[in-house]
């Protein structure tokens, strides 16, 4: 999926835990749209915090890197079929609130959201 980022050393993590970004959704959003999926928002050492992580602020991912992101948690008695189940819904949401999101838009439209100058309210 475009625009994802897998959080982390890809050599040395714990296996059980795997955080990723999705540019362009707020994981708070996303955690509302899987409602009935048990994940997590941020990482795990700020996860009762709205800030951004620390953790993944460290690891040099960007403060909205770090609100965009979920933690999923992998254990012995997770099966293919529920990581596959997981995998199509979080898919198929990520895909339908970037459809809601005006700079998901400008993205697309191939504006860089870099060179736009935000007002402050």
């Amino acid at each position: 999926m475009e625009h994802t980022t897998l959080n982390g050393d890809r050599e040395r993590h714990y296996p059980g835990c795997v955080n990723v970004s999705f540019a362009y959704v707020e994981g708070e959003s996303l955690l509302m749209a899987l409602k009935d999926i048990a994940l997590s928002s941020g990482s795990a050492c700020t996860s009762a915090s709205l800030e951004p992580s620390y953790v993944l602020r460290a690891l040099g991912s960007s403060d909205e890197s770090a609100h965009s992101s979920i933690r999923f948690g992998i254990g012995r008695f997770t099966t293919d079929a529920e990581i596959d189940y997981v995998l199509k819904a979080v898919k198929e949401r990520v895909t339908f609130l970037r459809e809601l999101s005006p700079l998901w838009e400008l993205v697309q439209e191939g504006v860089d959201l870099n060179t736009i100058e935000w007002s402050q309210h």
